[in-house]
C-alpha cells in the first residue's frame, strides 16, 4: 500500500530549436523532455485525497501528466518528505497546519496551491449524546496545534466550553491556542487527552474516553458519516481549513503542478466531491 504508481497516457514533450548546418530545425531538448515526462510524485491521505487524485486521472483532467501516488501511513511526515525533495508534492493538510509546520522547520519553503475541499471536524461518541455529557468527561482531541484549536472551537459551538478568542479574528494565531490558555469556562470539568489525528477514531472504542474530536477524512475511513454521525460538526462557511496540495516553492510553476492544481479545483471534481460525500466532505468555494 506504500507506493502505488498510476500511469496515464503519453508524456508531455518539450521542444526546442537546434541549429544545424542546414538551418534552424525543431528538435526536442533532452533535459526539458526528460523532466516533463517524469511522474509527479505525490503523497496523500487515502480518503478523500488519493481518491480525488485518481478521479482526476480517471476523468482525463490531467492530460498527459503522470502521477506516482504514495498513500500516507502512520508515522510519516509528508511535509518533511517534500521539503527534502524525496517527493514532489503532498495532499493531506490545510493552510494553518502548513503555516505552523513551516514556522517550526527553519529553512522550509513549502507553499500551498489552491484550496480543494473542506473536511469538517466533528465531535463523536459511542457512549453519550450531546445533552448528556457527564461531569468529568474525557475528550480526545488532536495533538497538533492547529487542529487542536479547531477542536476547541467545535467544543465551544457544542456549548461545552467557552473560549477567550474568536475563530473569525483575522489576526488569530491558531497554533498558539491551548486549553490551558484560552478556555475561560468549563462547566462540565472536561479533561482533554491529546492524540495523534490518525488514531482519534479508534478512541471512540476506548472505555476511558467519553467523546472524541475526529478529522473528517479519518472519520470517513473509520466508517463514520460526519454529516449524520457527528454530535457537532464544524461549520463549512468561511472555513479557513480547506485542504490544499503543497509543494516546494521551486516547483510551484512546474507545468505538471499547475495541471494538477487546475484539475483538483475544476467543476468536475467539485461535482464529484458533492455527489460522492453528500456533505461529509465539501468542495472549497
Amino acid at each position: 500500500m506504500f507506493r502505488r504508481a498510476i500511469t496515464t497516457v503519453a508524456a508531455v514533450v518539450a521542444t526546442g530549436l537546434a541549429l544545424t548546418g542546414c538551418g534552424a530545425n525543431p528538435a526536442a531538448s533532452p533535459s526539458a523532455s526528460a523532466e516533463a515526462t517524469k511522474p509527479l510524485r505525490i503523497i496523500a491521505d487515502v480518503t478523500p485525497h488519493a481518491l480525488l487524485l485518481k478521479e482526476a486521472e480517471k476523468q482525463g483532467l490531467l492530460g498527459d501528466v503522470k502521477l506516482d501516488i504514495t498513500e500516507i501511513t502512520s508515522g510519516i511526515d509528508a511535509n518533511q518528505l517534500v521539503n527534502a525533495g524525496d517527493l514532489d508534492a503532498n495532499f493531506f493538510q490545510h493552510v494553518p497546519y502548513l503555516t505552523d509546520w513551516n514556522a517550526k522547520h527553519a529553512g522550509s519553503d513549502l507553499v500551498a496551491l489552491s484550496p480543494v475541499h473542506v473536511e469538517p471536524l466533528g465531535l463523536y461518541s459511542k457512549k453519550v449524546k450531546l445533552d448528556s455529557v457527564p461531569d468529568g468527561a474525557k475528550i480526545a482531541i488532536p495533538s497538533d496545534a492547529t487542529n487542536q484549536a479547531r477542536a476547541l472551537f467545535v467544543l465551544e459551538d457544542a456549548g461545552l466550553i467557552t473560549l477567550n478568542v474568536k475563530e473569525d479574528d483575522p489576526g488569530l494565531d491558531f497554533s498558539q491556542i491551548t486549553p490551558a490558555k484560552n478556555i475561560t469556562a468549563n462547566p462540565k470539568n472536561i479533561t482533554f487527552i491529546e492524540i495523534d489525528r490518525p488514531q482519534l477514531a479508534a478512541t471512540l472504542d476506548d472505555p476511558q474516553v467519553t467523546l472524541s474530536i475526529v478529522n473528517g477524512n479519518y472519520a470517513i475511513e473509520a466508517g463514520l458519516t460526519p454529516k449524520t454521525d457527528a454530535l457537532q460538526l464544524e461549520a463549512a462557511d468561511n472555513n479557513p481549513y480547506a485542504n490544499i496540495v503543497a509543494v516546494k516553492a521551486t516547483l510551484k510553476d512546474d507545468p505538471r503542478v499547475k495541471k494538477l492544481d487546475e484539475a483538483l479545483t475544476s467543476p468536475k471534481i467539485q461535482s464529484f466531491i458533492e455527489e460522492t460525500f453528500q456533505g461529509s466532505v465539501l468542495p472549497a468555494k
